[in-house]
C-alpha cells in the first residue's frame, strides 16, 4: 500500500481559501434567518417495486403456449394496510364467451367471461391455495392441496369480505389492478407482519379440465385438455368454474378441485411488512396520548420508530373517542391522557399549564369509487363545491321511486343534479359517463364518521362558510330549484358547523306496509359510522354503502345492511383523512376554494394553504380563515380548502420528571427526524406535509417548555418580562412569575393553584433576585401578585378537576391598581386575536427578507467563485498579493 506524503502546501491553500469559505458561511447564515414558508415536498418512496417472470401465455387460436409474460408489483417492502398496484404483460386477453370480443371489466364467478385474472394475498412466500385469503380452499389443510372437501360457509373469508381481486387483461396482453393488503392487525389469519412475510399470487385462468367433466380420468384433473375452455357446457376458462356448490366439485371425490388448473399458472411475489408498535417488545408505556384519528397513520410510524430504536420507548395512543373528549381529559389532568392530539385550539382559559406543538399538516378528502356505467371502468376525475357537499350532508336528494315531502322535487342523487353535471360534464373529450341508477332502493350518501370529532367540525365549518352553501342551508333554493331537506332547516336543526353528523330526517311515505318500513324510509339512507374513519375507509374499499335496507328481513324481522356494490357498477363516496385516501390509492375530488379554483389534496395544495394560515396570538395555533374576506387565503388559487395543521397539547407543568422527559423526547424526535418522508418506522407517512421552519421552531420551543416544566401557557398567555428583570421560574411552592409586572400576574401566576393552596412563595430569578410573590384565594378564582418594584392584582382562570390553574393575566394597569379580567390575556402590546380570526394579508417577514435573500444569492454567485479564484489558484494568489501590496502603500501614506 502506497502512503501519501503530506503536502506542505495544504495548510496554506486552505488559509487562502478562507475568504471564500467565510463568504459562503455568511450567505448561508443570512438565508437561515429567512423563515421557511412551506413544508418540504415529499421525495419518492424507497423503490421496492418488483417485476418477475409470469406464466407462459396461452394462445387459444393455436391451443399452444407462447412466451412468458411478466408481473410487476408497485411496492413489496415496508407495507402496511394499503393498496398496491399490480400490472402484467404477456397474458391471454380477456374476452366474452360467445363473441370473443374484449371485456374491459372482469366479474367474479362469471360464466361468460374467459381468461380473467385472480389476485390474492397469501400467507408465506411459497403459499399453497389454502394460504390465500378468499381462495376456494382458504384455511384448509395445506398438506392435502386441492384434494379436500369444500370449506364451511364463510370460512374462506373469516374476518372480512375477501380482498381478492378479479381483473381483465386487455387486447394487447397487459392489465392492471389494485389490491388492498392487510397486516396482522386487519387479518389475524393471514398474520402478515415484520417477522411473517406474505405474498401476492397472480393467477390467470387458462382453462383445462380441473373436474374431469367427461369422467375419463377417474376423477383426476387434465389441465392440458382445453376443449371445454370456451364450451358453454364447461366454460372451464371462465371464473364461474370456481363457484361454490356440488356442480363445481369433483364428480368422484366431492372435493373442491375446480381451481387447480388455474393455480398451475400462478406467479408469486413476496411481500414484506413494516414493523408497527405491535412489533415492539412488551413494556410499560412512557406516556399516553389520545385523539385525532386523522393523525393515526403518522403516529403508527412514529411510535414504531421510537419503540424499535436504540433506546426503545413505548408511547400509548388511542386515536378513537373524539378530540373534544381528548382535550377535556388532558385539561382535567387525566392519568391516561398525558398528551391530547387536536386540530382545534381549546377556547377556554387554560386550567393547567400547557402549549401546542405542531406535528404535521394533512387534509380531509372526499374519496370515491365510481364506475362508468358504459365502459365499467373507474372514473378518477371529479369536482365538487361546498354547496354539493351541503346537499350530501343534509340528505337533500329525493329517494328513487318515492315521493317524500321533505325532499319533493329534488334530483334523486348527486349524479343527476344539474349543478354536479355542470361541474362535471360528459363529453367526447373526457369520455366520462356518470351513473344514473343512484342506488337500487335508496339514494347512496357519502360515508362519514359518527361521534364528536374535529374532523366533522372542520369539514362543516368549510361548508357553512361558503356563501352559496350557507344560503342553501338557510333554505334558499339553488339556481336549478333544489332545496335543502326541510328537517335540516333551523330551528329543527341547529345547523353547521357541528361536531357530529346526525341523521335528522326519519320520514317517508304516508302509508303502511308489512314488508317495508315506508313511514321512516329516509332514516335508513344515511348512517354515520360510530367506528370512526377506519370503518369509513373499510366500507368504501369493500363497496359497502352506509345505508340499511328499508325492507324488513323475514328471518330476523330487522333491516340488513344495503348490499355491496359490484365492481363496474359502483357509485360511492366517503369523506376521510387524506392519509388514508393516499394509502388506499383512492381518487379524491378536487374542491372549490374561495379564489375560484378546484384543487386536489396533496403537497402543493397543503403548502399553499399553510402559507395562508394566520396564527392565533392567543393560542399559537394556525387555521384557515373560513368566511373572512380579503385574506391571502381568499385570493390563493393554489390552496386546498380542507387543509389542517395537527397539534399535540403537551403539559408544561405538573408532569412527573420521567413523563415530562418522555414527552419531550417524543416531540423532539417526531418534529425533527420524524419530518423525513418515508414508509419505514420513524418517518412521516404519505398524506402528510412536513412542518415549515416556523412550525419546527414552535415545536422545539414546546420541547424546552415541557422539559423545564416552566408553566408556559399557549400563545401569548404568558407573563411579560419587565425590562431589567427575568421571569421568575415557578417552583414547587407555586410562586409568582415576575417582579413589577403590568397588571400583575395571575394571582401571583400560580398563587391559587388549587382549592387547597392559597399562598405562593417568591420565585427566584436567574440572577438570584426575588422575582415576586403571589397569593390566591382558596377557590383559585382570584389572587394578588407583587414584585420587586410594584404590586398588582388580577383574576385567574378557573380550576378544572383540581388541576393546577394558572389563569390568564389581566390587562395592563399601573402598579398597585386593580386590573379588570381579560378574556384574551396578553402582556404584549398587540391585542390577542380571537380564535379563528385571520391577520390581514400583508407581506410578512418572509416577503420582506426575500430581497435580502436574492441579493445574498447574487453575492454568492459572483463573489464565491471570485473568492475561490483569489484564494485557491496561483493566478489568484498573484492578484491577491498585488492588492495587498497596494493596500500597504495606501496605508503608509
Amino acid at each position: 500500500m502506497r502512503n501519501r506524503v503530506p503536502d506542505p502546501r495544504g495548510s496554506g491553500r486552505w488559509r487562502r481559501r478562507l475568504p471564500a469559505l467565510a463568504l459562503v458561511k455568511a450567505v448561508v447564515a443570512s438565508l437561515a434567518v429567512v423563515p421557511i414558508g412551506l413544508g418540504a415536498a415529499p421525495p419518492a418512496h424507497a423503490d421496492s417495486a418488483v417485476t418477475v417472470k409470469g406464466p407462459k401465455v396461452w394462445i387459444p387460436a393455436t391451443k399452444q403456449y407462447g412466451p412468458e409474460g411478466s408481473v410487476t408489483v408497485s411496492q413489496t417492502a415496508n407495507l402496511t394496510n394499503q393498496v398496491l398496484q399490480v400490472s402484467w404483460t404477456g397474458f391471454t386477453p380477456t374476452v366474452s364467451l360467445y363473441a370473443k370480443t374484449p371485456v374491459p371489466v372482469a366479474v367474479k364467478e362469471s360464466n361468460s367471461i374467459l381468461y380473467a385474472v385472480r389476485i390474492y394475498q397469501c400467507r408465506g412466500t411459497d403459499p399453497a391455495v389454502t394460504d390465500c385469503y378468499g381462495s376456494t380452499l382458504y384455511g384448509g389443510d395445506g398438506s392435502k392441496g386441492f384434494e379436500q372437501p369444500p370449506r364451511p360457509t364463510r370460512m374462506e373469508t373469516p374476518e372480512w369480505p375477501s380482498n381478492q381481486v378479479i381483473a381483465a387483461t386487455g387486447p394487447d396482453g397487459s392489465g392492471t389492478a389494485s389490491i388492498e393488503v392487510w397486516s396482522a392487525k386487519e387479518s389475524a389469519t393471514l398474520g402478515c407482519d415484520s417477522t411473517h412475510p406474505c405474498s401476492l399470487v397472480v393467477e390467470p385462468n387458462y382453462g383445462g379440465d380441473p373436474l374431469d367433466l367427461f369422467q375419463v380420468q377417474d376423477g383426476g384433473a387434465d389441465c392440458e385438455f382445453h376443449d371445454l375452455d370456451d364450451d358453454p357446457d364447461g366454460y372451464t376458462a371462465a371464473d364461474g368454474i370456481m363457484k361454490p356448490g356440488p356442480a363445481f366439485q369433483n364428480w368422484k371425490t366431492g372435493n373442491r378441485t375446480s381451481e387447480q388448473c388455474a393455480w398451475k399458472h400462478r406467479t408469486v411475489v413476496p411481500l414484506g411488512f413494516a414493523p408497527t408498535p405491535d412489533s415492539c417488545a412488551a413494556s410499560d408505556q412512557a406516556f399516553g396520548a389520545a385523539g385525532l384519528e386523522m393523525a393515526n397513520r403518522a403516529m403508527q410510524q412514529w411510535r414504531a420508530g421510537l419503540c424499535l430504536g436504540d433506546s426503545p420507548m413505548t408511547v400509548g395512543y388511542v386515536p378513537a373517542g373524539g378530540e373534544p373528549q381528548a382535550r377535556a381529559a388532558f385539561l382535567a389532568g387525566s392519568s391516561t391522557t398525558d398528551v391530547a392530539l387536536t386540530a382545534r385550539a381549546d377556547p377556554s382559559p387554560p386550567p393547567r399549564p400547557y402549549v401546542y406543538a405542531p406535528l404535521a399538516t394533512t387534509g380531509i378528502s372526499v374519496a370515491y369509487l365510481i364506475d362508468d356505467p358504459t365502459t365499467g371502468r373507474q372514473i378518477r376525475d371529479m369536482k365538487l363545491n361546498a354547496r354539493l357537499l351541503a346537499k350530501l350532508l343534509t340528505q337533500s336528494y329525493a329517494s328513487p321511486g318515492a315521493s317524500i315531502p321533505s325532499v319533493a322535487g329534488n334530483p334523486i342523487c348527486l349524479f343527476t343534479d344539474p349543478e354536479f353535471k355542470q361541474l362535471n360534464p360528459e363529453n367526447a373529450a373526457n369520455g366520462i359517463h356518470w351513473p344514473t341508477s343512484c342506488g337500487a332502493v335508496l339514494t347512496i350518501y357519502p360515508g362519514v364518521p359518527g361521534g364528536t370529532t374535529d374532523f366533522t367540525y372542520l369539514l362543516t365549518s368549510w361548508v357553512a362558510a361558503d356563501p352559496d352553501a350557507a344560503r342553501f342551508l338557510d333554505g334558499e333554493p339553488d339556481p336549478w330549484g333544489m332545496r335543502v331537506d326541510s328537517f335540516y332547516l333551523k330551528p329543527k336543526f341547529a345547523g353547521y358547523p357541528a361536531e357530529a353528523f346526525q341523521t335528522q330526517d326519519f320520514t317517508g311515505l304516508d302509508k303502511d306496509s308489512t314488508t317495508a318500513d315506508l313511514r321512516h324510509w329516509k332514516q335508513y339512507e344515511w348512517n354515520p359510522s360510530l367506528d370512526g374513519l377506519g370503518r369509513v375507509a373499510r366500507n368504501l374499499m369493500q363497496s359497502q354503502p352506509n345505508c340499511q335496507d328499508p325492507n324488513i328481513d323475514p328471518v330476523t324481522n330487522g333491516h340488513k345492511p344495503c348490499a355491496a356494490q359490484a365492481v363496474g357498477q359502483r357509485a360511492m363516496l366517503a369523506v376521510m383523512d387524506t392519509a388514508q385516501a393516499k394509502a388506499f390509492s383512492l381518487p379524491e375530488a378536487a374542491l372549490l376554494n374561495p379564489a375560484g379554483s378546484y384543487v386536489s389534496p396533496g403537497t402543493a395544495g397543503f403548502q399553499a394553504a399553510v402559507a395562508d394560515m394566520p396564527t392565533d396570538a392567543t393560542t399559537g395555533v394556525q387555521q384557515l380563515p373560513y368566511g373572512t374576506p380579503d385574506t391571502a387565503f381568499s385570493r390563493d388559487q393554489r390552496a386546498y380548502p380542507l387543509s389542517y395543521v395537527q397539534y399535540a397539547m403537551v403539559p408544561t407543568g405538573g408532569a412527573a420528571a420521567p413523563k415530562a422527559a418522555a414527552i419531550a423526547r417524543f416531540l423532539r424526535t417526531v418534529t425533527t427526524d420524524g419530518q423525513t418522508y418515508g414508509i419505514s418506522p420513524g418517518r412521516l407517512a404519505p398524506g402528510y406535509l412536513a412542518l415549515t421552519g416556523a412550525q419546527r421552531q414552535q415545536a422545539q420551543d414546546a420541547v424546552q417548555h415541557v422539559e423545564a416544566q416552566d408553566g408556559r401557557l399557549p400563545g401569548n398567555q404568558t407573563a411579560p418580562t419587565t425590562p431589567g428583570t427575568d421571569p421568575g421560574t415557578p417552583q414547587s411552592g407555586n410562586g409568582g412569575t415576575t417582579g413589577a409586572t403590568a397588571g400583575g400576574t395571575t394571582g401571583g401566576t400560580e398563587g391559587g393553584t388549587s382549592p387547597v393552596s392559597s399562598a405562593g412563595n417568591a420565585a427566584t430569578t436567574a440572577d438570584g433576585n426575588s422575582g415576586g410573590s403571589g397569593a390566591g384565594s382558596s377557590d383559585g378564582l382570584s389572587g394578588t401578585g407583587s414584585g420587586g418594584s410594584g404590586s398588582s392584582t388580577g383574576s385567574t382562570g378557573a380550576v378544572a378537576a383540581g388541576a393546577a390553574a394558572p389563569g390568564p393575566q389581566a390587562a395592563a394597569a399601573k402598579p398597585g391598581a386593580t386590573a379588570a379580567p381579560s378574556a384574551a390575556p396578553s402582556g404584549s402590546p398587540l391585542a390577542a386575536a380571537p380564535v379563528g380570526t385571520p391577520v390581514p394579508d400583508r407581506p410578512g417577514t418572509a416577503r420582506l427578507l426575500l430581497p435580502v435573500a436574492l441579493i445574498a444569492g447574487l453575492v454568492l454567485l459572483v463573489g464565491g467563485p471570485a473568492a475561490l479564484f483569489l484564494g485557491g489558484t496561483p493566478a489568484g494568489a498573484t492578484v491577491l498579493a498585488g492588492a495587498r501590496a497596494q493596500w500597504s502603500r495606501l496605508r503608509r501614506r
